[in-house]
């Protein structure tokens, strides 16, 4: 019996009944949400519950493994939406091509129902799927524009996964374009064209059955943000599988990897790259958005690159992660993180794994050339036995974990699976996962549990914080170690987050089937909400194309 077994035999609220789930994700990429959905999708799965998954968008080329070898069901839904038009409108167009997603996967369930109800050479022009056997309950996460209908409609559960509240994301990132313009705030037309969206949310995501969030953090502001809802969302920390991590598991991914590379120079290099030892390493792995704030990571390197007096040693930054050339804000952080490298006198170089057409170089520099002339790596939509190769080598220094108030953050615990020193801002859900060094006025270490350090995003203090890691004895850095390993075991394994992803599901269940009166008031609203959205989403195209 494996671990998970085991932990679901010792769970005294674990029904024999096993059931039939759906997840619904808008775009199965490289991301923490990604991340969350594949492993609480392979999770149930393993417990014996059977798991499909339906997206909107799936690229074989930048997606979690478990999506694309086969582990996993995924089903495609057709939609012929943009993600954006004149790069604006993304969250109607994103609710669109959910509302798109939903009425096919509906439409597929009742021609399973109802067999013959269409002509078979109709039905493929109106949904995307094959007539599917309904669900037992749904998992919805980022979107919870499907959920009324979903739950109405099919007479079928849902959970609802709150990553964070869109009304908020939104708001930072248009803050932040609008700083980036010169700008004191949104426009006032911004705002108005948010009051339908941001009800629209509010009155959707209080259809759902269950809600989850992913920290406490999240809980915090989902209570606040929707504070008309009076509903106290559930935390259910992300999790991962630790024995991953192990070197033995993870040169195992990492043999597979380049026997499928074949003799691919510029795969070889990404490789060598991740495996050398020989100079002393920052890691930085994020999606490349403004809002991760890489930045950081640049400025604080350039300072720490200074100060560091051991010329034998070179350090080197490597900053891995999500690069989606569809997504504008991708573009834009990989160019402005390149100018910054410049202005810092940092020699940089941009390789890609699976070398897409748009990414040069065609041929890459040797890695004698790569140790010696290169500070600063750009490593995009890397797979994952790469960056855990990475994690794991003996020149990782620590992770540098850059985003402000991000909302849990996977990647830390990733990092600590591999023992590694987490340097992070001292907010958002990181503060719940990594245990501060807690150094008293002469810098000595005064929490032997300790895994990281928490800091001001500040880049002065940060560069002061990479020399202190830098200068850690080996035996501390052992104690770290153990105590990152160990807390991820104990609070963040994929296993305690298997038992209560299955203990939620159960308890949803129990509300009984959906009566056709549930929720009328609700129902009534979220249409009139929608049809006003709708008729803003317009107003605003039209202004936008007037001279």
């Amino acid at each position: 019996m494996d671990r998970q077994s085991a932990a679901v035999a010792n769970s005294s609220q674990s029904p024999a009944k096993r059931l039939r789930i759906g997840f619904i994700h808008p775009d199965l990429g490289i991301g923490g949400a990604e991340k969350l959905v594949v492993d609480a999708a392979l999770s149930l799965q393993r417990l014996g519950h059977e798991v499909e998954i339906y997206t909107s968008h799936h690229d074989r080329n930048h997606c979690f493994e478990p999506t694309r070898d086969g582990s996993l069901k995924v089903h495609v839904m057709r939609s012929y939406l943009p993600r954006s038009i004149a790069d604006s409108f993304h969250l109607p167009l994103a609710i669109a091509r959910q509302m798109s997603l939903v009425f096919q996967l509906i439409l597929s369930i009742t021609l399973f129902n109802y067999p013959g109800t269409l002509p078979s050479f109709l039905w493929p022009a109106l949904t995307s799927a094959q007539p599917t056997q309904p669900f037992d309950l749904y998992f919805i996460d980022q979107l919870s524009a499907g959920i009324p209908w979903l739950k109405i409609v099919t007479s079928t559960r849902v959970i609802y996964y709150c990553h964070f509240p869109d009304k908020d994301v939104g708001n930072s990132i248009a803050m932040q374009r609008a700083i980036a313009r010169g700008q004191s705030g949104p426009s006032a037309l911004r705002k108005l064209y948010r009051i339908p969206l941001d009800l629209f949310e509010e009155g959707t995501t209080d259809y759902a059955d269950k809600i989850l969030v992913n920290s406490e953090f999240t809980s915090k502001q989902f209570q606040k943000s929707f504070f008309r809802l009076n509903r106290q969302p559930r935390v259910l920390y992300p999790g991962i599988d630790h024995d991953e991590y192990t070197p033995e598991r993870v040169s195992e991914k990492l043999r597979e990897l380049e026997e499928d590379a074949g003799g691919d120079r510029i795969k070889a290099a990404v490789t060598q790259l991740c495996k050398s030892s020989s100079r002393p390493t920052f890691v930085s792995i994020n999606r490349f958005e403004a809002k991760k704030n890489i930045a950081l990571a640049v400025e604080a390197f350039a300072s720490a690159k200074e100060q560091y007096q051991a010329s034998s040693k070179k350090l080197r930054l490597i900053l891995a992660g999500g690069y989606d050339k569809r997504v504008r804000d991708n573009i834009d952080t990989l160019n402005e993180l390149k100018k910054l490298c410049e202005e810092r006198k940092l020699k940089h170089l941009v390789l890609s794994f699976n070398r897409p057409e748009f990414q040069p170089p065609e041929s890459a520099p040797s890695l004698r050339e790569m140790e010696r002339d290169y500070d600063v790596f750009f490593l995009l939509s890397s797979p994952g036995p790469l960056l855990h190769t990475l994690l794991l080598s003996e020149s990782t220094v620590a992770l540098l974990y850059t985003p402000t108030e991000e909302h849990f953050g996977i990647v830390p615990l990733e990092a600590m699976a591999c023992g590694v020193p987490v340097l992070s801002t001292n907010t958002g859900g990181p503060v719940e996962t990594v245990v501060d060094l807690a150094l008293n006025d002469e810098g000595e270490v005064t929490n032997e549990k300790a895994t990281g350090m928490l800091r001001h995003a500040s880049a002065p203090i940060w560069s002061h914080s990479m020399i202190l890691l830098l200068q850690l004895d080996p035996q501390r850095r052992i104690t770290i170690s153990n105590s990152a390993k160990e807390r991820v075991k104990q609070t963040f394994s994929i296993q305690k987050m298997s038992v209560d992803l299955e203990r939620a599901c159960y308890e949803t269940l129990e509300k009984g089937h959906v009566r056709s009166e549930e929720g009328l008031l609700q129902w009534g609203s979220t249409i009139g909400i929608f049809i006003v959205m709708m008729a803003t989403f317009v107003a605003n195209v039209y202004l936008s194309q007037k001279p």
